[in-house]
């Protein structure tokens, strides 16, 4: 005989990360686990986390669980929970659903789960079995200020725990969040991993894959070091030690992807901080302020090794900025220099690593770099 259980999935502090926004962007959505608020019986035994940006402005999110049920079969009220976006965004439902969340799915033991959406603004929005809901309609009057919305979306299904091992999928598609600082950011939560029965997750993995020629920087919130993440296919990393005196400064690795993935695991895994990622934009992280007058100087401003940023480079102002633009694609890529000015410069770039095989084809490089070329 099954065990029905309602269970309450409540995850308030979603968006409590020690970040700072710029009032110009675009905040679109976040993440996090298919958690209930408590529960005794089942544990985490294994969790793969795959984050991959399918397009610029897109990532597909697959997270999947397995979960042991010790006991007899008991069913969950499960739910998924995803804030408004806000800044410069549309920030009203679109199908009733969020507008920025797509093509979610919901995969238990080889079963597809249909899922239905709540629009909530209490976060006490589950008791006695029901959901304490609004209409669009509702939510549409009140809230005309786009920028500054008081409701959010529960994403909830019920789901069958089964004795034993149970394997379920969860997947999305998400807009990535931008501003003038970041080409695009992704929070997504962690800790709540921790109210299952065990408190942790016995083996955790999270697959980030941004694509080719990429910077990601991470927060260390839930782990210390970049040294505990395997990047397969080339690249390099970096640390930057935040100011301590500021009581929400949190230290960051900075990752220089050429190609492949960025992995993080580990085996009886409590998390105690939350993933926030992002892509720093050139303006603001990679060159001098002064770029603003629209033109690139080597002698004082730096490369971004991300192919989006280098648009935002400029006109050179002399003849070996010019030279130093028009190899750009070949030092991403690790090649050494014959000449040891552009040598010595490149050197200077926390992202280049010298390639001894490398060999530079202009045919290889990306449509985008070949154009970007082309315009110098």
């Amino acid at each position: 005989m099954k065990n029905v259980s309602k269970i309450l999935i409540l995850i308030p502090v979603l968006l409590s990360f020690t970040v700072c926004y710029s009032n110009d962007g675009s905040f679109r959505a976040s993440g996090n686990q298919l958690i209930p608020m408590y529960e005794t019986v089942i544990s985490v035994k294994k969790e793969i986390l795959t984050i991959k940006k399918i397009n610029p402005r897109q990532a597909a999110i697959t997270v999947y669980y397995e979960f042991f049920n010790p006991k007899q079969d008991k069913e969950l009220e499960v739910g998924f929970e995803a804030f408004s976006p806000y800044g410069d965004v549309e920030a009203h439902p679109v199908n009733g659903q969020h507008p920025y969340i797509r093509n979610f799915t919901v995969n238990l033991n080889g079963e597809s789960i249909p899922f239905k959406v709540a629009i909530v603004s209490d976060s006490l929005y589950y008791s006695n079995g029901k959901y304490k809901s609004k209409t669009v309609a509702q939510v549409l009057k009140e809230n005309e200020d786009v920028d500054n919305v008081n409701f959010f979306y529960v994403y909830h299904f019920r789901a069958l725990f089964k004795q034993g091992i149970n394997v379920l999928q969860h997947t999305y598609v998400v807009d990535l969040s931008s501003s003038v600082e970041e080409n695009y950011s992704l929070p997504y939560v962690l800790t709540a991993a921790r109210r299952w029965a065990n408190r942790q997750i016995d083996d955790f993995t999270l697959q980030i894959d941004m694509g080719d020629l990429q910077d990601i920087s991470i927060q260390n919130t839930f782990f210390s070091h970049a040294s505990e993440w395997q990047l397969s296919g080339g690249g390099k990393s970096t640390e930057l030690i935040q100011d301590k005196q500021y009581h929400d400064a949190v230290d960051i690795s900075e990752f220089f992807i050429r190609k492949g993935t960025l992995v993080f695991q580990k085996r009886n895994f409590k998390p105690s901080g939350e993933l926030y990622m992002y892509s720093h934009s050139s303006y603001f992280f990679h060159s001098n302020e002064d770029m603003i007058d629209g033109r690139f100087d080597c002698k004082r401003d730096q490369l971004p090794f991300a192919v989006e940023n280098q648009d935002a480079l400029g006109t050179p102002v002399n003849e070996l900025s010019k030279k130093i633009l028009r190899n750009l694609p070949f030092a991403r890529r690790g090649y050494v220099f014959k000449s040891i000015e552009l040598q010595s410069y490149f050197e200077r770039q926390p992202w280049y690593i010298k390639d001894e095989t490398y060999q530079p084809v202009a045919d290889q490089l990306t449509p985008k770099e070949q154009a970007w070329l082309n315009k110098l």
